[in-house]
């Protein structure tokens, strides 16, 4: 799983940060049910950014995009924690679990319904949300920041056209560093 910053642009009094992360699901077709997570063959939770001096945000803008997948079935949400540490083992394909304590971390979510576009050996299906307000703080334990991590999951059944498909998950964050 890679993530990076892909631009910051000042902008009083906020700054305005892009952060991705992107993930290559595992090559198979199996359908999805509504609950399974989405994830690499590692399980590893989406990691926009760790600790840093950006005490407090809010979440903007979000989109996803999946290579390979020129399909409409695809409606996922993708849930936003403040820190992993309390976040169940990820399977893909397995059922998301909402604990008491994974619930502690949860800063919010937003909702994705794909969209196709291109031809055969060269599909993309994405879907992008605008106008989110999700504000969140950083979690802090013995002085360390957490960061920002995400779990993308099914809302209802979902059949992947190709294995091996590349996953990008994109957040704008407003804050107000100096």
């Amino acid at each position: 799983m890679t993530t990076q910053n892909l631009f910051s642009q000042n902008k009083e009094p906020e700054m305005i940060s892009r952060y991705a992360a992107t993930f290559v699901r595992p090559s198979n077709g199996t359908v999805y049910a509504a609950g399974d997570v989405v994830c690499n063959a590692a399980g590893d939770v989406m990691n926009f950014f760790g600790a840093t001096d950006m005490r407090q945000g809010r979440i903007t803008a979000a989109k996803l995009s999946i290579t390979n997948d020129n399909t409409t079935n695809g409606a996922f949400e993708l849930f936003f924690f403040r820190d992993n540490a309390n976040l169940p083992t990820l399977v893909d394909n397995a059922a998301f679990t909402m604990t008491a304590a994974c619930e502690d971390d949860l800063i919010g979510y937003t909702t994705f319904a794909l969209e196709s576009t291109g031809t055969s050996g060269g599909e993309l299906a994405w879907d992008a949300n605008t106008g989110l307000n999700i504000l969140f703080t950083q979690k802090e334990t013995s002085g360390v920041l957490q960061g920002l991590y995400a779990v993308l999951v099914a809302t209802a059944a979902y059949a992947p056209l190709a294995p091996a498909s590349t996953v990008d998950v994109v957040i704008h964050i407003e804050d107000d560093r100096p």
